[in-house]
């Protein structure tokens, strides 16, 4: 019997150790890695709480402090590629000027301005206390089309281009889903989009990617963006489509 104890004991301790010595290498998968930390986390919180210190309340106010120097260091970034110039955007002249105009387009199409904010938008995302459920990102291409690309690329998901111009009609009089929306045909079994974009000003073209997506029988309940402009109610746009609205930060607008 002690014989039979004592090789458990070494079997457990030799397996603890080559856990150890492959997780320090880095030749442990990152699955199982993630799994270990996870329950190194759960006992050092079980620990504090013992202790008296809410790990919950200090989790929310150091994300409020997180938050707080993202939106900072986000508006650092974009009055960068800011064009200071009284405009108006949008097909309409409906009177909202805005005191300047954030080419976030034109900055993307510099593949570290595009690569940065889509990892910008990661993290702001991963933040969000509900997860998005989603299993493609769909853009407009008449939006930031690159930076869709490597947010998609990133997430390592599919990337869907939207179109308000059909590319095609088919002869037979039905209807087909690619002749709006630009993606591969090994991609037909998508369920669940999120729509990504720069901006969203007025959700024009948010609310007609919306309309077309659930016209072809796919999901989607969220659209996130770097800005949102002010003044224009596109949240609430976007509510009356059963879709939310997430921005990392909101900008000024004046009439």
């Amino acid at each position: 019997m002690d014989n039979i104890t004592n090789f458990i004991l070494i079997s457990i301790g030799s397996i603890s150790t080559i856990l150890l010595v492959a997780e320090a290498s880095g030749f442990l998968p990152l699955k199982l890695s993630r799994l270990l930390h996870r329950n190194k986390l759960a006992i050092t919180i079980d620990v504090l709480n013992e202790l008296g210190l809410d790990i919950k309340e200090k989790k929310q106010l150091l994300n409020k402090c997180l938050n707080l120097s993202s939106s900072q260091r986000i508006q650092n970034k974009l009055t960068k590629i800011t064009i200071n110039e009284e405009v108006e955007i949008g097909k309409s002249q409906n009177g909202y000027v805005y005191p300047n105009y954030i080419d976030l387009m034109g900055s993307s199409t510099l593949q570290r301005n595009a690569k940065d904010f889509a990892r910008e938008l990661n993290t702001y995302q991963e933040k969000l206390e509900n997860k998005l459920e989603f299993d493609f990102i769909v853009t407009s291409k008449l939006g930031s089309p690159i930076l869709g690309y490597e947010f998609a690329n990133l997430l390592e998901v599919p990337l869907v281009l939207h179109s308000e111009e059909e590319k095609f009609r088919l002869t037979n009089g039905k209807e087909d889903p690619r002749a709006i929306f630009d993606f591969s045909c090994l991609q037909l079994n998508l369920s669940k989009a999120l729509i990504v974009d720069d901006s969203t000003t007025g959700g024009r073209k948010v609310i007609n990617i919306i309309k077309d997506l659930k016209k072809y029988g796919y999901k989607v309940t969220d659209c996130l963006v770097v800005f949102a402009p002010q003044g224009k109610n596109a949240y609430e746009k976007l509510e009356k489509q059963q879709v939310k609205l997430h921005s990392i930060i909101q900008t000024e607008i004046k009439k």
